[in-house]
């Protein structure tokens, strides 16, 4: 999300003006609950904190008379922690508009969360935030093992850290999902390599008189996800590739063509879904068994496989390796870089409580009673193991709104309850292409273009495909792209990727 330029040139003059110029609680938990260890905080003497999060929708949970204020859980933490929290949250629509007007009045949180790259460095860049590595070293320690160095110098804006990154812990995304049963029927091996592949869709199409590979390109940015991994085995399943040592964008290059060229070839053959242009969703077709094969998000193979389950089909599904390219290049793109940040406001009146706390919430065993609840309550142990039901787990989902980001064990715990586990865990072994754009601080002429420049790809990619533009007109379209911002956008990225290396 993105503030619009009239607030932002609004912002910025009042901003900088701005800048210039200089609950109590009706329940208790039970003595014996522990909620991770006692804040080490005590040189800090002013315990009072205001925290202002993103909107969630586990806001809208709570049961009875609990609220994010006053609840078992956030009972103990202010009793474990020493603080008198205050939670409050952006509004759900405009958050960036009222993160402005609340900088610029001056009565600031102590931690707020502010959503999008953009806004983050251009805020820090206008003074808003304070600097946070002497806080870091003598009020966070735990922010070294929560989050990797790579990570945290991402967020930098001159070498200073003004926000920390909200830790996402997912990962791996999509998968490329197969209906094993089809393949078992057709006494078929599990493809590895594009041949392979081609060669698998060639005997599913002539044996089952189906298309066999389906996608969905309904919805903007939805036709590189589903057909990244054939993009991947061309070595163009990233946004840019690093060419001679300057990163250049993997649309342009005579590989993707290459891999246009392939894609045209199957769905003239009757290989590829025909809808697959219109098509927004996918689960159907691979529930009935209508294809083979598609790329899946995990939270949406749980959903298919209990419905073949329900369906009693004897239908069955397992995630398998990308296939590989003539140059052995496969994978997906990698998951988990933060997009959102936690920061100070340079006139928060309580800057080094809320660098404890936020040190206090980073705490591992902090972590494992936000993860799972109050014991006897919301889980039980036993014989070591702590064992939680789904309803015991649901009963509890606005926890994740004290979190300062996930971590693997609570993230992994929710997976588990949930059902989600084995359908995300076979996907860690793939390989993961790093898209070296994630990395870079915020570039106006690249941020500012790229979903634009990647629309025009899609729209060109997929009439290249089903043969609506000509892929003798390649080289024209990559002279459309740079002159729709292309060139400028890569060549401002590239003066970051300079300095970087």
């Amino acid at each position: 999300m993105r503030i619009q330029k009239a607030v932002l040139v609004g912002m910025s003059s009042v901003l900088l003006v701005g800048l210039a110029v200089g609950c109590s609680s009706n329940n208790t938990a039970p003595a014996s609950t522990k909620a991770g260890a006692t804040s080490s905080s005590g040189s800090v003497k002013n315990k009072e904190l205001k925290v202002m999060r993103m909107y969630h929708p586990a806001m809208e949970q709570y049961k009875g008379s609990d609220t994010i204020n006053d609840n078992k859980l956030v009972n103990v933490l202010k009793e474990k922690s020493g603080y008198n929290v205050k939670f409050e949250s952006l509004p759900k629509d405009n958050p960036n508009q009222k993160i402005s007007i609340i900088l610029a009045s001056g009565d600031v949180p102590d931690i707020m969360w502010i959503p999008g790259k953009s806004d983050y460095f251009k805020l820090a860049q206008q003074g808003a935030f304070e600097p946070l590595d002497e806080l870091v070293k003598t009020n966070i320690p735990n922010l070294s093992s929560f989050l990797p160095k790579e990570i945290l110098d991402a967020s930098k804006l001159d070498g200073k850290m003004y926000g920390i990154p909200v830790r996402v812990a997912q990962k791996v995304g999509n998968g490329l999902l197969e209906r094993s049963d089809i393949l078992k029927e057709l006494s078929l091996k599990e493809p590895t390599t594009m041949d392979e592949m081609y060669t698998t869709l060639k005997a599913i199409k002539e044996k089952k008189n189906i298309a066999p590979l389906t996608g969905s390109a309904g919805n903007p940015g939805a036709f590189m996800a589903s057909f990244l991994p054939y993009a991947s085995a061309f070595g163009v399943g990233t946004s840019t590739v690093n060419k001679n040592g300057k990163l250049e964008f993997a649309w342009l290059q005579p590989e993707y063509k290459e891999y246009l060229t392939t894609m045209k070839t199957w769905y003239s053959e009757g290989l590829i879904d025909q809808e697959f242009a219109i098509n927004k969703d996918i689960k159907d077709k691979m529930i009935n068994g209508t294809a083979a094969f598609g790329t899946v998000y995990w939270g949406d193979a749980l959903t298919i496989d209990t419905s073949i389950k329900d369906k009693k089909s004897a239908g069955t599904l397992q995630y398998i390796a990308p296939v590989s390219g003539k140059s052995g290049a496969s994978g997906f793109q990698e998951e988990g870089i933060p997009g959102n940040y936690i920061v100070i406001p340079k006139q928060a009146k309580n800057k080094e409580g809320a660098a404890a706390f936020i040190n206090y919430i980073m705490n591992a065993d902090t972590d494992k009673f936000l993860t799972y609840g109050l014991e006897g309550q919301d889980y039980k142990v036993d014989n070591g193991q702590i064992v939680q039901t789904p309803e015991q787990s649901n009963n509890i989902p606005w926890r994740t709104l004290y979190f300062f980001g996930d971590s693997d064990p609570s993230f992994n715990a929710r997976l588990k309850v949930k059902g989600f586990l084995p359908y995300y865990e076979p996907l860690l072994k793939f390989k993961q292409n790093r898209e070296e754009t994630s990395y870079a601080p915020s570039i106006e002429a690249y941020d500012t273009k790229f979903t634009e420049l990647r629309n025009y790809t899609e729209e060109n990619a997929l009439k290249f495909i089903m043969g609506k533009r000509d892929l003798g007109e390649f080289d024209k379209f990559v002279q459309e792209f740079n002159a729709k911002g292309g060139k400028a956008a890569i060549d401002a990225m590239n003066e970051w990727f300079s300095k970087k290396k």
